[in-house]
């Protein structure tokens, strides 16, 4: 179950990237595999979230290199990504 709190000043399609990006980077979803579809999502969040929503988290995880379409098959994680603190230069 992906957790979305529609009360949040954080936009539903940031917090539902960030839960798939979280999974990828924990490697639930491994690189070569697909995410779960617009319709499997809409059930892991309990239906809160719209397909559009859903849409533009993934096309936010594309934008970053993350994962990549395949027409008629899906969108398949092509790479990790970085930690937080990776990404924002804090990293030991």
């Amino acid at each position: 179950m992906i957790e979305i709190d529609r009360d949040s000043i954080i936009p539903m399609y940031v917090q539902l990237a960030s839960a798939l990006r979280e999974r990828i980077r924990r490697g639930e979803i491994p690189v070569g595999r697909r995410i779960p579809s617009q319709h499997e999502l809409e059930q892991e969040t309990g239906g809160v979230v719209s397909r559009r929503t859903i849409k533009s988290a993934v096309e936010a995880l594309q934008a970053e290199g993350i994962v990549q379409g395949v027409q008629g098959k899906g969108v398949f994680v092509i790479a990790v990504p970085a930690d937080a603190s990776e990404r924002d230069g804090t990293a030991g």
